[in-house]
C-alpha cells in the first residue's frame, strides 16, 4: 500500500499541477489532499476544479472553514476570504462543504497500525503541531510546544503514523508510539525552500515508511495570475514573491 499525501495548495495552480504530475509518475495506490485548497492564491476555482477532476480524496483545512463561514478568519484576511469565495460557484462551494475531517488507511485492520491523515491535528484544523523540541530551539530560539503539551491533542489518537500539514515546515516528531510527519505544503513554504512538497507513505508488511518529495515549478504564471485577478493585497503579494521567490508562511 502506497499513499501520496499533499497539503496546503492555497490557490497556487502551478504548484498544484507540478505536484500532481510528479505523483502521476510514481506508483501509488491512492492520493490524498490534506486541506487548505483555495484561499491566499490568485486561482482558487482552478485549483478546486483540478483536485475534483483528479479524483483526489480530500479533507478540509482551516482556510476552507473560513470560506464557508464555519470559522471567522482573522480581520486582516476577511477581504481575501470574501474575494476567494466569490470566485467559487455554488457547486464548487458545495463540494468544499462536503469534505471530511480526516482519512484513515488500515493495512491490517488494527487501528494502532493505521496511517491517519488530518490537516493540523486529530481534534481540529487550527492548533499547530510544532517540530521536535530540538528543532524548535534551532528555528525559534525557544520551545514553543513541549513534548508534554502534545498529550492534549494526541492522547486518544489510534494510529502508527499521522500525516498532516498546516505548519508549512517539513519535519518529523514522535509522541510515545505515534510517528508525527508534517508533509509541509504545496505553496507558501515556511522553511525558506520555495519548492512544492508532499510525501509518500508505504506499508511494508510490518511498518510504514515515508519518502519526502520536492517539486520545482515555475512561479511566473502565478505572478501573472495575481496581476490579472488582482485579489486584495495582490501588490504586496507580487512584491514579496519577486523578492523572496515565494509568498512565505510566517508563524
Amino acid at each position: 500500500m502506497r499513499i501520496a499525501v499533499f497539503s496546503d495548495v492555497h490557490g497556487n495552480l502551478g504548484a498544484l499541477e507540478a505536484v500532481l504530475e510528479d505523483i502521476a509518475c510514481r506508483s501509488v495506490d491512492e492520493v490524498v489532499f490534506a486541506g487548505d485548497l483555495c484561499m491566499m492564491g490568485p486561482r482558487p476555482a482552478s485549483c478546486l476544479r483540478k483536485v475534483q477532476e483528479s479524483k483526489v480524496g480530500s479533507i478540509y483545512g482551516n482556510t476552507d472553514d473560513w470560506l464557508l463561514g464555519l470559522q471567522e478568519p482573522p480581520q486582516k484576511l476577511k477581504a481575501v476570504a470574501k474575494w476567494t469565495l466569490d470566485q467559487l460557484g455554488e457547486s464548487e462551494r458545495s463540494w468544499l462543504d462536503g469534505l471530511s475531517f480526516s482519512k484513515r488507511f488500515s493495512p491490517t485492520g488494527v487501528r494502532d497500525e493505521d496511517l491517519l491523515v488530518v490537516h493540523a491535528n486529530p481534534l481540529d484544523v487550527n492548533q499547530v503541531i510544532f517540530p521536535a523540541e530540538e528543532e524548535q530551539m534551532a528555528r525559534y530560539g525557544r520551545v514553543r510546544q513541549a513534548d508534554e503539551e502534545l498529550a492534549a491533542l494526541l492522547v486518544d489518537t489510534h494510529a502508527a503514523v499521522m500525516a498532516y500539514g498546516h505548519l508549512h515546515i517539513p519535519n518529523e516528531r514522535t509522541w510515545k508510539r505515534l510517528k508525527l510527519i508534517n508533509i509541509s505544503s504545496v505553496s507558501m513554504p515556511g522553511d525558506g525552500d520555495t519548492r512544492a512538497k508532499y510525501g509518500i507513505f508505504t506499508w511494508n508488511r510490518a511498518a510504514w515508511s515515508f519518502e519526502r518529495c520536492v517539486v520545482n515549478f515555475d512561479m511566473l504564471p502565478e505572478l501573472e495570475a495575481y496581476r490579472r485577478a488582482r485579489p486584495p493585497g495582490w501588490e504586496n503579494a507580487v512584491q514579496t514573491m519577486e523578492l523572496e521567490g515565494c509568498l512565505p508562511q510566517r508563524v
